[in-house]
């Protein structure tokens, strides 16, 4: 079964970000083609953490897609 973690790290790579370098808490994933970057964190992922990076994948490509 995929954790929270697990489902955000796909919904970035099928929205073009890849992972870029290892933050002190968080993991950095960019997306070369939006210019953006986006942080996850390592620890205490739930599923409030994922949607917030749902919006941020949507808030980004509405900005600058």
């Amino acid at each position: 079964k995929m954790t929270p973690k697990d489902i955000a790290i796909k919904e970035l790579a099928e929205s073009g970000y890849q992972f870029e370098r290892h933050g002190s808490n968080h993991d950095v994933y960019y997306n070369s083609d939006l210019k953006c970057s986006i942080t996850v964190k390592r620890h205490k992922f739930t599923e409030n953490t994922l949607r917030y990076i749902r919006k941020e994948i949507k808030q980004n490509q509405r900005e600058r897609g």
